[in-house]
């Protein structure tokens, strides 16, 4: 059988057993493990699973992952994510729409110490929407802030998408880190321009700033308190961009500051709050690790067949614009990231869509991180955005149709930004 057809009916079996609800560390695995039969047959294959499982996770700049995965665990055990919308509304609060904005920042806060969507938005919208329906926020611009604040968690570093986009593709996880900063901070700046304007628009959307009156020393108090996500992110970024230490050393020295943060803050609560965030960490890591194995073998798999390559040289010899190229690749991965969380997102398509990528001569870094957006963009899009049912769920008496409708001008933003960064990418590379 051909090379192509070999491929093809990989990616084929692959998505048979996607749609048979197999998990997709295991679909991927299997439909690997029966391409590499197929093509090079039993012994070969025996030979290459026999030591791939702990050649392919053994490099040691896989644990950076582990390590980004338990500081935002003991940050969240030390209830950080609340001290962030505190001090967010806190400084935000006397401004139209200030709550909501003050969300936003604060998911940006936290996403600097957690680096999940999905738990940015869990974590913020406990804390956040039912104080906002409180005081008098429409509850489309309560949940939909929150959801859409929740994606700034798999751009703003250190993000756990982007530490899988290094790692399935080689790309430097530093540069990553240095060029997603400017794109996520203008994101969240970006989303409080559009929601004072909509208030502005429409002042019932949101209470009038007098009833958020807040005193000078409750702000700086609130702000003190705060200190411990500047110290995270300065202790994390700040030793990457200063050349102190790698990006696995600085998510060893993160996860130790994180440790001694949930020390200082629980006391003698410190054994019950620390044990559930060694167990999620851990269980997050395994799972994660079982995405990874299995994403490289369907690799390996996919590689024996070249189909990959072929496809690329095939896409290039169409001679169309790099841009133009980019952009139709990204669709696919707002309707995938309706229904895959954005790690299995990089971990399917990688394999096809990178090579494309080397070979149009498309800046790799780049690419990384408008993928990103795109996955953000996918989690709060209709029919399964994974964020709007995250929200969902902590904030049931909001209907699903609302949440969904508060996130319709998020989703225009993003698009905005995502044409914006592919028209300057100076706004991601000029720290590079």
């Amino acid at each position: 059988m051909g090379d192509v057809a070999s491929g093809m009916g990989i990616i084929a079996v692959l998505g048979f057993f996607l749609l048979m609800g197999m998990p997709i560390a295991f679909s991927l695995l299997t439909s690997g493990l029966i391409g590499l039969i197929w093509v090079r047959g039993w012994v070969a294959t025996e030979f290459t699973v026999s030591t791939f499982f702990y050649s392919y996770v053994s490099n040691l700049s896989f644990v950076v992952l582990p390590l980004f995965l338990l500081m935002g665990n003991l940050a969240f055990s030390a209830g950080l994510s609340e001290k962030a919308f505190r001090a967010c509304r806190t400084l935000l609060g006397n401004i139209p729409g200030g709550l909501a904005t003050g969300v936003v920042f604060g998911c940006a806060a936290f996403a600097t110490v957690c680096g999940s969507s999905v738990a940015t938005a869990v974590t913020m919208g406990r804390v956040a929407i039912p104080e906002m329906l409180k005081t008098g926020y429409r509850p489309w611009l309560a949940s939909g802030c929150v959801a859409a604040g929740g994606t700034l968690g798999v751009l703003i570093p250190p993000s756990g998408v982007l530490v899988i986009y290094s790692i399935a593709t080689q790309v430097s996880i530093v540069d990553l880190f240095i060029a997603a900063f400017t794109p996520g901070i203008l994101t969240a700046v970006v989303y409080a321009i559009m929601i004072a304007v909509l208030v502005r628009l429409k002042p019932d959307l949101a209470p009038l700033p007098r009833k958020l009156r807040i005193g000078i020393g409750e702000r700086l108090r609130t702000l003190a308190s705060a200190w411990e996500i500047l110290l995270l992110f300065f202790v994390v970024m700040g030793s990457i961009y200063f050349g102190i230490a790698t990006a696995t050393e600085a998510a060893a020295f993160g996860a130790a500051c994180a440790l001694l943060i949930l020390l200082w803050r629980s006391g003698k609560a410190f054994g019950t709050t620390l044990r559930p965030a060694f167990v999620d960490a851990a269980s997050t890591t395994a799972s994660v690790f079982a995405l990874v194995i299995g994403a490289g073998l369907f690799s390996v798999a996919l590689a024996t067949t070249h189909v990959a390559s072929m496809l690329a040289e095939h896409i290039v010899s169409l001679d169309l614009p790099p841009t133009l190229l980019v952009l139709g690749m990204l669709l696919p991965f707002v309707i995938l990231g309706c229904f895959v969380d954005g790690i299995s997102l990089i971990l399917l398509t990688m394999p096809i869509a990178f090579p494309i990528i080397e070979t149009i001569g498309f800046h790799p870094v780049l690419f990384g991180l408008v993928v990103t957006k795109a996955v953000e963009i996918g989690a709060i899009t209709p029919p399964v955005g994974l964020n709007v049912f995250a929200v969902k769920g902590v904030a049931p008496e909001v209907p699903l149709s609302q949440v969904f409708l508060g996130c319709v001008p998020f989703i225009l933003v993003e698009i905005g930004i995502v044409a914006l960064l592919l028209m300057f990418p100076e706004i991601s590379l000029w720290l590079l």
